[in-house]
């Protein structure tokens, strides 16, 4: 995924001005077209004026948050890009981030590397984003009767006594029963935590990694706009 910001244009929002250069200077870099902007009013400006790729939004911003910029990009009916959210505080847990829409939630100070690797991973070809390598550590299968919450990133999945016990970071080898079809790769839990008053009932949050062939193509059917729907479902209360 090297060369996928090549000829890409990305807006990147903070008003931390010289982190804003920094980040910028390495999309450029990396051969990417940036517009910067301090505010979400700006961002909103430029957004309107310009064929937007990428969205790379701090959160908290005098006049406006990048949630609020999140929320108005969803708005539009026009195509979407994709939102990458960066905050220094408790202001969204990841599971609310996926939820409203945002590709990621980076937490500051973060290494430069990692936002640009998942600033790549966003614009790649989702035949190469969701095949990327990943050897798994334990496995899960559903069956009809399991609660699935499909989004275009992942989803939430219900963890029954038999599934076993999953952490956050735990790689997963899944096979997930969707009426007739199996979609099948493996992925990260990005989230645990438990539904209803009582706490009876517990999802995790998967995001898919590598998708096998078939899975893949009902993938794309599912997901194929790029309209701002959650990354991976929060589960119902």
């Amino acid at each position: 995924m090297e060369d996928v910001l090549s000829n890409k244009t990305v807006l990147v929002v903070d008003d931390e001005l010289d982190l804003r250069e920094i980040v910028a200077s390495e999309l450029e870099f990396m051969g990417a077209k940036v517009f910067q902007a301090e505010n979400i009013l700006k961002a909103q400006n430029i957004l309107n004026e310009q064929e937007i790729d990428l969205v790379i939004s701090d959160i908290r911003m005098p006049g406006g948050t990048g949630i609020d910029l999140l929320e108005t990009i969803k708005a539009h009916d026009r195509p979407c890009p994709p939102v990458i959210l960066i905050t220094g505080f408790a202001d969204i847990t990841l599971e609310d981030a996926f939820d409203k829409g945002a590709e990621a939630l980076i937490s500051k100070p973060f290494k430069l590397d990692d936002l640009i690797n998942m600033a790549s991973r966003c614009m790649a070809p989702i035949d190469e984003r969701f095949t990327q390598p990943l050897t798994a550590q334990k496995s899960i299968t559903t069956t009809e009767n399991d609660d699935i919450y499909f989004g275009r990133g992942g989803a939430a999945i219900e963890i029954t006594n038999q599934s076993g016990r999953f952490d956050v970071g735990d790689t997963i080898q899944f096979d997930l029963l969707v009426g007739e079809h199996h979609i099948n790769g493996s992925g990260v839990c990005r989230w645990v935590k438990q539904s209803d008053n009582d706490g009876s009932r517990t999802y995790m949050g998967l995001e898919f990694i590598c998708l096998k062939a078939d899975s893949l193509n009902q993938f794309k059917d599912m997901f194929k706009n790029r309209k701002i729907i959650p990354y991976i479902p929060n589960i119902p209360y």
